[in-house]
């Protein structure tokens, strides 16, 4: 088992405003982002932060600004808030800012911004942002206003420009939110794995359902989550137990996960998450409880099947096809490794 990393949080995001906000520790090099999945290119800008300073800081928004402009386009999430702290403690931050976003924030202007946060408030050694960050009023500032700004007061700002993947049949394509949420849209939660540097993952708690796993002798959890979800079908997945505040894992199993609306006993109308533990009654130990489903493989579609017998020949298939998926090295892929050094390509105004 992984154990987190020490890692400080600063939580800003139920205090208005700047006034409240702290400096980060001495020679911090801060990681500007939304950083919603914490993937491959997010990465990218804390290994070149951590090439120029002794102390990584990222730096981030709650709620999301698409949140609070337009809810009703936002983009599903790829993770909890949680989830981000955790996978942040994975891959080696020292800091983990969080600061809140309001429509009082968005209508501040580059230059009232960068001197709230930043200048006045978090007060980095140095700052990384990617190519295609914006802030204030309308986006309207982008890196070299930001550069700009900073160098004021002898901040250096460094740009990460695109990422692509490298390997496998993703070659060339960027390392972005955007395109992992396409691809676990559609079930392809092995391709989105490579994006984001481990298994994709859910959050929720479980909660008590109909309990007709248990009738059929494969017992499942089922799992109430915000999180963005694959589509329907079957799974090969981990199921992680976490602690009450969601920050560390304290047992895992292999298990296969079924999402849809369970069609073969009548369509519902609410699609679920039920996931089934292999070689472990859990019993009534996990209600109330939080835990992650980490995605390893799509196995199938739902399908309706024409009774309890089917289905139950069903499930027995599946379980005996995920196990040879879930052995071996792919376990440790449920964890983010620490970003290692990267290198430095200041910008300079």
């Amino acid at each position: 088992m992984q154990r987190p990393t020490l890692m400080r949080v600063l939580d800003f995001s139920s205090a208005p405003g700047s006034a409240e906000l702290v400096a980060l520790p001495p020679g911090t090099a801060a990681c500007l982002g939304a950083f919603d999945g914490m993937h491959r290119g997010h990465q990218g800008l804390i290994a070149r932060a951590r090439a120029c300073a002794e102390q990584v800081a990222v730096v981030t928004f709650e709620p999301r600004p698409s949140d609070v402009l337009s809810p009703e386009r936002a983009p599903p999430r790829l993770q909890s808030p949680t989830q981000r702290e955790r996978v942040c403690r994975q891959l080696g931050v020292d800091t983990l800012a969080i600061l809140r976003f309001d429509l009082e924030v968005s209508r501040m202007s580059p230059a009232e911004f960068v001197r709230a946060f930043l200048l006045e408030g978090l007060r980095p050694a140095r700052v990384v942002v990617g190519y295609d960050f914006h802030f204030g009023a309308k986006r309207s500032g982008g890196p070299r206003e930001l550069a700009a700004l900073l160098a004021e007061v002898g901040v250096a700002l460094d740009v990460v420009e695109k990422i692509a993947n490298d390997q496998g049949p993703l070659a060339g394509e960027k390392l972005g939110s955007t395109k992992i949420r396409e691809l676990v849209s559609r079930g392809e939660v092995e391709l989105a794995s490579d994006l984001l540097g481990r298994l994709y993952a859910v959050a929720g708690v479980v909660e008590h359902g109909a309990a007709r796993g248990r009738g059929l002798g494969y017992p499942t959890a089922n799992i109430a989550s915000r999180s963005l979800h694959p589509t329907n079908g079957v799974y090969a997945c981990f199921l992680a137990l976490l602690d009450d505040a969601g920050h560390e894992e304290l047992e895992c199993w292999p298990a296969v996960a079924n999402l849809g609306t369970n069609p073969t006993f009548g369509a519902e109308v609410q699609r679920t998450l039920e996931v089934h533990a292999f070689d472990v009654d859990l019993g009534e130990r996990l209600y109330g409880r939080q835990v992650e489903v980490s995605f390893v493989e799509r196995l199938r579609d739902e399908l309706t099947f024409d009774g309890p017998d089917s289905l139950r020949n069903a499930i027995a298939a599946d379980i005996a096809a995920a196990r040879s998926l879930l052995a071996g090295p792919v376990v440790e892929r449920r964890h983010a490794l620490p970003v290692a050094h990267g290198t430095p390509n200041e910008l300079t105004p």
